[in-house]
């Protein structure tokens, strides 16, 4: 997530120095900032005022795993042999329609 924040040159040619020359704290603060920033984009305002906001860093960290997952279900469906191109269309459809905020359920 925090490489995501970087311009794409710098996270191309030092990402892998970023923890030797960023201090901590501006680190936590950029990925909390994209975090915040990725869930408003995607599921707007509302969906943030209606978490608990003792819990919404926790909601914040399962939605990436969730987002992760859906990847790697979009990846296999994608490469599945086993179902017929319809299928796989109307599955992807559905997994992005819902994406991680269905699967936080």
């Amino acid at each position: 997530l925090f490489r995501a924040h970087l311009p794409k040159t710098l996270a191309d040619l030092s990402f892998h120095h970023v923890h030797e020359r960023v201090p901590a704290q501006y680190i936590k603060n950029a990925i909390s900032s994209c975090l915040a920033s990725k869930l408003v984009y995607k599921e707007g305002t509302k969906f943030i005022s209606v978490q608990n906001p003792k819990k919404l860093a926790q909601i914040a960290l399962k939605y990436i795993q969730k987002e992760k997952e859906i990847a790697i279900l979009l990846e296999s469906i994608e490469n599945s042999t086993d179902l017929q191109p319809e299928d796989k269309q109307q599955i992807t459809e559905l997994l992005r329609a819902g994406g991680a905020r269905t699967a936080l359920q």
